[in-house]
């Protein structure tokens, strides 16, 4: 696992620009789905459970003007960006571990 860096545009307004750092890949995961989950808690403050599945994980990926990586990799000694898709492969991947899938 190497050093994920998360770029984030969460409007159109540019200046909702934001990256957040983390020591792996996993990590990075973990916020971009927290990141939702927040989200979803202020839509439905009242809710005393919520409950989503991959899809609208995705939709919600898909609706951010921006979404992207760099990933450290060592055998280049350079960041490599990633795209939304690598993004969704990787929390998708990422859920199933966790969930001993």
């Amino acid at each position: 696992m190497s050093h994920t860096i998360v770029l984030l545009q969460a409007n159109s307004n540019a200046s909702s620009r934001q990256y957040s750092d983390f020591e792996n890949e996993d990590k990075a995961m973990d916020a971009i789905c927290q990141l939702y989950e927040a989200k979803l808690k202020t839509e439905n403050r009242n809710a005393k459970k919520i409950t989503y599945d991959i899809t609208d994980l995705f939709a919600f990926i898909d609706q951010l003007p921006d979404l992207a990586t760099l990933t450290f990799d060592a055998r280049i000694s350079a960041y490599v960006p990633r795209n939304k898709q690598w993004i969704k492969d990787r929390v998708f991947a990422h859920l199933k571990k966790q969930a001993g899938a």
